[in-house]
């Protein structure tokens, strides 16, 4: 058994459904209850591609535009993987991207129909076993709406309000408890605005779903650049279900990404703000601390930083990448966590002080 932290209960008895709670933020988002809008993505193996013969580069050019790119492989990930796109004007500069097993991180384009990849394992060529994925989660047509939020949970994006394709979700719900919140970044870019987030958690949906198979998407939810929190992975809120973020430690893990790479380029105040408050907020539905310590058990194969059966002490807040071979959220999104944790716990102790 995991030693399991009992602090004073937080008032959390009021706290409504979260699949009922208000769109929150200034963005220009779906209106509840939109239904998607027409996700398409496209697949192309790479071995079928042109490759460029200055390079290793494979180029892929696709009949419809796609907003979002990832790439998929079986087998050893590569060593190394980028990609570039090309825009109105030139081709854009390569960027890399993390490699996890099965796939890479999405990666955010705003809108091109050509793309370069190299991919190199052990010093060889390897974009041969590589897919290509594109992804067109088409805009949205609905004007924002702002409410409050309700009964001291943070405001909310719902999956209805975001546009998710329910028939595409076909992962289990598995039940389990909640003893910390893992931070990740989406990483890929930085570079969309707000008004087009649904459309980023659109495409992060389709290529976790369906294009990596994991039949939802990873995070329990998703903080953009304006600080608006999406709902993602179904049950995930007004519940405690098992996510798909963090390999080995999905179980007993609440998992909150930041829309954005945050390697470089801190994430802003007010995603530092959100994630914050709904790390502290869903932690305190579990009677957990957020400036606490708990102890997790790793269930990651041999290899993994922490192998299956490695009890691990870890903060109740605390990052992807302390528990896995990754940069995860990035060293300048690492470098949050002590705010992070300290606006948690300033929600904690306002939940505390309400009257019951």
């Amino acid at each position: 058994m995991r030693p399991r932290f009992t602090p004073p209960k937080l008032v959390t008895a009021a706290l409504l459904t979260l699949a009922f709670l208000p769109l929150s933020g200034t963005c220009g988002l779906a209106a509840p209850g939109s239904p998607d809008p027409g996700t398409r993505s496209t697949r192309v193996p790479l071995r079928d591609a042109a490759r460029d013969d200055r390079s290793a580069a494979r180029e892929v050019r696709t009949a419809e535009p796609f907003d979002l790119l990832g790439l998929t492989w079986e087998g050893p990930a590569p060593d190394r993987i980028e990609v570039r796109v090309r825009t109105a004007e030139d081709w854009g500069p390569w960027t890399p991207l993390e490699a996890e097993d099965g796939g890479s991180e999405p990666l955010w384009t705003g809108g091109s129909a050509q793309a370069q990849v190299r991919a190199t394992g052990l010093g060889a060529d390897v974009t041969d076993r590589v897919q290509f994925i594109g992804i067109d989660p088409a805009p949205q047509m609905a004007p924002p709406q702002v409410n409050a939020s309700q009964a001291g949970a943070p405001p909310v994006v719902t999956r209805a309000q975001w546009g998710a394709d329910e028939s595409k979700m076909t992962w289990p719900v598995e039940p389990t408890t909640t003893e910390a919140a893992v931070v990740h970044h989406t990483a890929g870019t930085n570079d969309y605005t707000c008004d087009r987030s649904a459309e980023l958690v659109r495409g992060i949906y389709e290529y976790h779903a369906v294009a990596r198979g994991w039949g939802d998407i990873g995070y329990h939810a998703l903080v953009d650049k304006c600080g608006t929190v999406f709902e993602g992975r179904s049950g995930g809120l007004e519940g405690n279900v098992i996510g798909g973020h963090v390999r080995g430690f999905n179980d007993h893990t609440f998992g909150i990404s930041m829309m954005g790479n945050h390697v470089d380029v801190p994430p802003s105040p007010e995603t530092v703000r959100s994630v914050g408050e709904v790390a502290g907020w869903k932690l305190g539905t579990a009677g957990v601390p957020a400036d606490g310590t708990t102890r997790l058990v790793s269930r990651a194969p041999a290899g993994s930083k922490h192998p299956s059966g490695t009890e691990v002490a870890v903060p109740t807040i605390f990052a992807h990448r302390d528990v896995a071979h990754t940069a995860c959220p990035g060293a300048r999104g690492y470098d949050q966590l002590g705010a992070i944790r300290e606006r948690a716990v300033s929600v904690q102790a306002s939940e505390n002080a309400a009257p019951q």
